[in-house]
């Protein structure tokens, strides 16, 4: 009896210590936009907008209106250049180049430093081939630099 006791004790423990380290990977970058400002681009019969301006730190939110699973892809994602993200960590917390968004869902990213960022928004359609890709561009930069090169947000 002693003895089922204690084997009873370590598996608890162990499994607290293992649940404290999944949820410490889930927490290493917030999920939330710093400045507040959040940019949505669109996923239906294409991208809207497919080029996007943006400031530092501001969120930019995929959301998908279609009525099958996309996936979006950005090559060369590191956590470094992100001052936040939803959606894009796999349970280990591993950040994913590729992650698929269900129908009516959303997943986004907050880049920290300017910059411009490719990505494809991969999608399922009846038309020869089986599928769509629809080739998007963000530009983040500072208020400062798009005043002078004349973009207007």
């Amino acid at each position: 009896m002693f003895e089922l006791k204690r084997r009873g004790t370590v598996v608890l423990a162990v499994g607290w210590m293992l649940g404290g380290w999944m949820l410490g990977g889930c927490a290493s970058l917030p999920e939330i936009s710093r400045t507040q400002a959040v940019h949505d681009v669109q996923v239906q019969d294409g991208l809207s907008p497919d080029h996007l301006f943006a400031a530092p730190g501001d969120e930019i939110r995929w959301v998908n209106l279609r009525k099958e699973a996309v996936f979006v892809q950005i090559a060369d994602l590191e956590k470094d250049d992100l001052a936040c993200q939803r959606g894009f960590e796999d349970w280990r917390g591993a950040l994913l180049e590729s992650i698929e968004i269900e129908p009516n869902e959303t997943v986004s990213l907050c880049f920290k430093e300017p910059g411009q960022i490719r990505y494809n928004v991969r999608a399922e359609t009846s038309v020869g081939g089986g599928q769509a890709v629809y080739p998007g561009r963000l530009r983040i930069e500072s208020l400062d630099a798009s005043v002078s090169s004349g973009y207007v947000h």
